[in-house]
Parts: C-alpha cells; sequence; structure tokens
C-alpha cells in the first residue's frame, strides 16, 4: 500500500519540480551593441555587457531568454509586457518597471576626425554642429547637451552604431555621441571593410559627459531583489572583475 502511495506523491513533486523550472525563465531584452552585445555566425550572444548579464543571471538560478531590439524598442516591449526585464535603461524606465542596481558602466564620449580638428571642451559646444547620437541620448546626457542639441536640424539619434560610425567617416555628420568603445569598434570595423589596415583610428575623443552607471529593469520587484543579490555575489567572489579582465586586454 505505501508504494502505491508514494507513486503519485512522487510524481506531484517531480510535476512541481517541472514547473518551478520552468518559472525561472525570464524574457530579457538585450540592445545589440558591439562589442558589448553581439550576435556570433552561429546566432549565439557575447561581449562583456552580455556575459556580465548571464553571470548574474546565472548566480540568482535564472535562466535568460534573450529578446534582441534598440532601446526604444525595448522600453516599448517591456512597458506592454512582452518582456520581464530589459537592460541597459537608457532614461527613465517605462511605468510598472523598478531598476536594479546598476551593473555597467559606460564611457559616453563626443568623436570627431583628427583630420576636422574641432575643439570641445563641454556639451554646450556642440551647438551648430552636426551631430549623430545614440537613441535616447538626450534623455541621458545632461541638461547642457539637451540644450546644444534641442534646436539643431542636424541632430539625429541612430539605435545602429554601424550607421553612426559611416556618418563619421563620410562626412554627413561632424561628431558622434556614444559609448566609447563600441563606437570605436564599428569605426575600425567599416574602416577594416574598405581596405584600411586599421592601425590607428583617425579620431579625436572628447570626454565631455562623467561615466554613465547604467542599470537593468524588471516588471516584478522579485526579480529586482534576485538580480540585486546576485550583482553583489559575482562582485564579491572575482566573477565580475575576471569578466572584465578579460576583455580589457583584448581592447
Amino acid at each position: 500500500m505505501r508504494r502505491h502511495f508514494m507513486l503519485p506523491l512522487l510524481c506531484m513533486l517531480f510535476l512541481s519540480c517541472a514547473l518551478t523550472a520552468r518559472a525561472e525563465k525570464v524574457r530579457f531584452g538585450l540592445r545589440e551593441a558591439a562589442p558589448l552585445v553581439e550576435t556570433t555566425p552561429d546566432g549565439k550572444l557575447r561581449g562583456v555587457e552580455y556575459e556580465l548579464l548571464a553571470a548574474i543571471f546565472a548566480a540568482a538560478g535564472m535562466e535568460m531568454e534573450p529578446y534582441i531590439g534598440s532601446n526604444a524598442r525595448l522600453a516599448l516591449a517591456a512597458g506592454e509586457g512582452t518582456i520581464d526585464g530589459f537592460a541597459p535603461v537608457v532614461g527613465p524606465p517605462p511605468d510598472g518597471l523598478i531598476l536594479t542596481d546598476s551593473y555597467i558602466t559606460y564611457r559616453n564620449v563626443a568623436i570627431t576626425l583628427i583630420s576636422r580638428n574641432i575643439q570641445l571642451e563641454t556639451p554646450g559646444d556642440l551647438t551648430g554642429l552636426r551631430v549623430l547620437a545614440f537613441q535616447r541620448a538626450s534623455k541621458v546626457l545632461g541638461a547642457e547637451f539637451a540644450a546644444a542639441v534641442a534646436n539643431s536640424e542636424d541632430y539625429r539619434e541612430e539605435p545602429v552604431q554601424a550607421l553612426q560610425a559611416k556618418g563619421l567617416l563620410f562626412g554627413r555628420y561632424d561628431v558622434l555621441i556614444g559609448e566609447s568603445r563600441v563606437l570605436q569598434y564599428h569605426i575600425g570595423q567599416v574602416l577594416a571593410a574598405g581596405g584600411d589596415p586599421v592601425r590607428s583610428l583617425p579620431i579625436v575623443e572628447h570626454r565631455l559627459f562623467p561615466p554613465n552607471l547604467y542599470c537593468a529593469a524588471f516588471r516584478d520587484p522579485a526579480l529586482v531583489a534576485r538580480f540585486n543579490d546576485a550583482l553583489r555575489r559575482v562582485k564579491a567572489d572575482g566573477t565580475y572583475d575576471a569578466i572584465m579582465a578579460r576583455y580589457d586586454a583584448t581592447q
């Protein structure tokens, strides 16, 4: 009799575990921005930001189901409930989503061509120039930047960094605004595709902005708490620094 009783109980436990495992999957939005997040030829994701997030998710006992989109698309999908969360959050989070602690620092810079000899000391110096920035830049780079580009007919926000690089190199824009590693990567890619051996990039970086500390966001407060706890643990056990060091060595 006991054996017959145990069988359905074991089945129920197995079903409960299976449901719990499925509940651990989190539909999570990512912005593809090589070399921080990029898709390999075999369809997998890689990059320092992706690896940091993957390590945090693993430490939290969560399985990431990636959803790739632009900054604006991720915010819209999160607001609609299509995804459970996303990163990085550029600008204010959508209604109903809660920010995590910061998991990565971006070095947003202004980039010009050496040959143009453009002098930039403050964001206000961008007034009157043709500026191409990342999506939602005017919402996160401060009031002085927003005022400098507010009335410019030649200011545009472009979600595709490869097109940003071409805009500068082909003379359509005077200044690029974006994350240093991302813009340098794409400028190098465009030059290499044109046959340039890329011994050095023909650009100047102007550090007009303080570092930006970016967060993830989730709709469920419990996921925020798990993410933050896992972030603290991967920093404490050396995982975070090891990932950063490995990518810094390849830059």
